[in-house]
């Protein structure tokens, strides 16, 4: 009873943080165009099969679609592939379907010194078998959706049907990653806030979002491949 409770007081707080407009869903439909991140090749040397992909600025659609096609290229040449990410948010659905394509490529997710990943990013950092990022740089917020999707021409009973659908989705995507559910949990209670908590390094371990994924430990384990050092 205590535990339904408490999913009762973390979906009230997903739904009300929903609920309010963000900046992204304010602008026009220029605006969110020239806002749109960009996706790269980086470091890629196919006789080292080493590389990766890198994303900058908002997860959109389109950039999830572009990285993960890029990823799809350049995995058969590299053989630890890290994603890098520097993004302040985006779309949800689109960045836990790249997500998805990173876990299952088996690619690694950093954020280094000079990048930002906040809000959706958060769900694509949580997908790579090996994550590491720099602390303070990696922040919990308040997170997007496509509007017109969810809520164009819509009551709002059924909005609200929508944004328990997005929320429900969220919370099995982060447990398929193998996230612990308190992650969940503080995004949930951070749907509330308009404002950006960054994570230091313990409570990015604490959450999950520094760490390895037991199934790729145990295969480099079986197949006596060497660990990464583990980050600061």
């Amino acid at each position: 009873m205590r535990d339904f409770f408490r999913s009762v007081r973390f979906g009230a707080a997903w739904l009300m943080g929903l609920a309010l407009l963000s900046p992204l869903a304010a602008q026009s439909p220029a605006d969110q165009q020239a806002a749109e991140g960009t996706v790269n090749i980086y470091n890629l040397d196919r006789e080292a099969h080493v590389g990766g992909v890198e994303i900058h600025g908002l997860i959109s659609k389109a950039v999830a679609s572009q990285a993960m096609q890029l990823i799809r290229t350049i995995r058969p040449d590299v053989d630890d592939l890290k994603v890098l990410l520097s993004s302040p948010g985006g779309d949800v659905l689109a960045a836990m379907e790249l997500g998805e394509e990173i876990r299952k490529q088996w690619a690694w997710t950093t954020v280094d010194e000079n990048g930002e990943c906040f809000g959706a990013c958060v769900l694509v950092l949580a997908a790579g078998v090996r994550r590491i990022p720099t602390p303070e740089s990696v922040g919990l917020q308040r997170m997007n959706f496509d509007q017109k999707e969810f809520v164009a021409s819509l009551p709002s009973d059924k909005a609200k049907q929508k944004y328990t659908g997005v929320a429900k989705r969220v919370e099995t995507y982060l447990a398929r990653m193998g996230m612990p559910k308190k992650l969940f949990q503080e995004m949930s209670a951070q749907q509330s806030s308009a404002k950006v908590r960054l994570l230091d390094a313990a409570k990015l371990k604490s959450l999950g979002l520094d760490g390895i994924d037991p199934a790729y430990e145990q295969w480099l384990r079986e197949n006596n491949i060497q660990q990464p050092p583990p980050s600061n």
